[in-house]
């Protein structure tokens, strides 16, 4: 399963771009402007979305409400970082419950760390209440992508979403599938990626294909 992140700047071309695909992610800190109302067009345009809203410039009273009117509107999905407040992420769950699924995201613009460190990550989330947990590291080396892929499996009572980034990031995303990933990500052809790593849909989805018809 491949979802394509959507990074327009304008909520109106978000939702023109998600359409052309069964599953997407809104980058909703990636929008020139978004409030309520923008995230009720949104949401209740595409049945399966996830919505993302990175910290940044806006705070968490400010994103609460946007993401708390997405669920109510039909987010399939909300995609919160681990760094969040715990009451943030206790929040957010509290209108997620049996409307939308929650992600915990973990990222590593470096490196992919031990297995050490990813264990004791994977478990905080699923003590703050994940869904699933995606798990977003820089690939380096063979180690750091074989450490990825190995993870689906090796939490297998648990959903795991492992997407790679930096110059080895593309083979952990054409791998993740056959990995056991519950899904990975893609940019919009043609686009800029959202993520380092990211291989556009149709490049994803060809490669996936030819490996398997290798297998």
């Amino acid at each position: 399963m491949i979802c394509v992140s959507v990074g327009e700047k304008d909520y109106r071309e978000a939702i023109r771009a998600a359409s052309a695909f069964d599953f997407a992610e809104i980058r909703l800190d990636l929008l020139d402007r978004v409030d309520p109302f923008i995230s009720e067009k949104i949401f209740s345009s595409h049945k399966k979305l996830i919505a993302t809203y990175r910290k940044g410039a806006a705070g968490g009273k400010e994103r609460l409400p946007v993401l708390e009117t997405a669920v109510k509107s039909g987010a399939a999905f909300v995609d919160l970082d681990i760094s969040e407040s715990p009451a943030f992420i206790s929040a957010v769950k509290s209108f997620c419950r049996e409307k939308a699924f929650l992600i915990i995201s973990y990222h590593d613009f470096k490196e992919t760390p031990p297995l050490s460190d990813i264990d004791g990550i994977i478990a905080r989330a699923l003590e703050y209440g994940a869904d699933a947990v995606k798990i977003a590291c820089t690939a380096e080396n063979n180690v750091h992508v074989e450490r990825l892929l190995s993870l689906p499996e090796y939490y297998s009572n648990a959903r795991i979403i492992i997407a790679g980034m930096g110059k080895m990031g593309g083979r952990v995303r054409i791998l993740s599938k056959s990995a056991g990933s519950w899904f990975t990500y893609a940019s919009l052809p043609g686009r800029t990626a959202t993520a380092s790593g990211q291989l556009d849909y149709n490049e994803l989805l060809t490669e996936q294909g030819r490996l398997g018809s290798v297998w």
